[in-house]
């Protein structure tokens, strides 16, 4: 009842005040538990990490941790380097003990993989069941093979170094983070390619974390190694000024629009009994993309409508760019 209210009040504003972008990403005060029908698919969440008190710290406050910058390709455990030539990589963050030699590994990625946090699964009862979590993996060990695989994009890079202490601290902030921001943002979505564009809304995913955790990490004392540069993934869309739709419960006031928003999800969803409506739903997914140049996108729970952009409404960006530069310099 209270997130009604809360969401009441954030739609009075926008109609108001108008929208600040990028919206805000929306936090919880408690992660809910996933829904059943969820399913990762391919292969289980988190599959050696630790379910309980996940979370490693250092042994002693004197301890200097180092901290490395982690890539490999998406879904390279089933596709190898597939992916990177597309550079859809995956990031995490890596640790080792100075003091014991001991190395972990975190990362921030979907319960239920890629496809299953982007779009819904629509119901035959015209619902939408969202798999949209995304949750924090702390796993001991770095696997070296499977951050330097063959691909050039690969890698596992020293970029910091850092107290116990502090780095315990962080640690906490870690598992706060992790607690409050469950939900996986694949889209970045933008006014246009150029330099003086808007962002309108910002991904929240394994990069972002990376790119969240290096900072509270510079901000609580890490030594930053000069000369670091890093590449992250970014699946942007070039939309004109999105239009606030509102909540599920609200659409489905309008028939019309409705039934247009099922038929644009149901094209997305991934549930596909045969390869024949497979085919289809890519062909219709390209019309929607580049040719009525539209999108739906759900955001802190409620949906927006983007008039895309032509000639090119969608793109994959890997920029090269100084680790100093992600940082909120102090």
């Amino acid at each position: 009842m209270i997130f009604q209210y809360l969401l009441v009040a954030l739609l009075s504003f926008v109609i108001i005040y108008g929208t600040q972008w990028p919206v805000p990403y929306e936090r919880v005060t408690n992660r809910p538990t996933n829904n059943p029908y969820c399913q990762a698919g391919l292969i289980s969440f988190c599959p050696t990490g630790k379910t309980e008190d996940a979370m490693i710290y250092a042994q002693d406050d004197n301890d200097i941790i180092e901290i490395f910058a982690l890539k490999k390709p998406v879904w390279s455990f089933k596709f190898g380097d597939l992916m990177a030539k597309f550079k859809i990589m995956h990031d995490a963050l890596g640790f080792r003990s100075q003091q014991t030699g001991q190395n972990w590994t975190m990362e921030w990625y979907e319960l239920d993989q890629l496809f299953n946090c982007t779009f819904p699964h629509v119901l035959q009862n015209d619902s939408f069941i969202w798999c949209d979590q995304g949750a924090l993996c702390v796993y001991n060990g770095i696997v070296d093979s499977m951050w330097n695989g063959s691909s050039d994009l690969s890698m596992l890079k020293k970029v910091a170094q850092i107290s116990g202490k502090n780095y315990n601290t962080w640690a906490s902030w870690a598992v706060n983070d992790n607690d409050t921001g469950v939900y996986y943002e694949t889209w970045t979505v933008y006014s246009d390619n150029g330099p003086n564009s808007t962002m309108y809304f910002d991904s929240y995913d394994c990069a972002s974390f990376v790119i969240r955790g290096l900072n509270q990490l510079y901000s609580y004392g890490a030594d930053i190694l000069p000369n670091i540069h890093l590449n992250y993934t970014r699946i942007n869309i070039y939309s004109y000024e999105p239009e606030l739709l509102g909540t599920y419960d609200q659409i489905v006031q309008n028939q019309t629009l409705h039934q247009d928003f099922l038929n644009f999800y149901h094209n997305f969803d991934s549930k596909k009994p045969s390869t024949g409506e497979w085919i289809k739903s890519l062909i219709d997914i390209y019309e929607t993309f580049f040719l009525s140049r539209r999108f739906y996108l759900y955001y802190n729970n409620v949906y927006w409508y983007m008039k895309l952009k032509q000639p090119a409404p969608l793109k994959i960006s890997f920029n090269e760019i100084p680790i100093t530069s992600l940082l909120k310099m102090k």
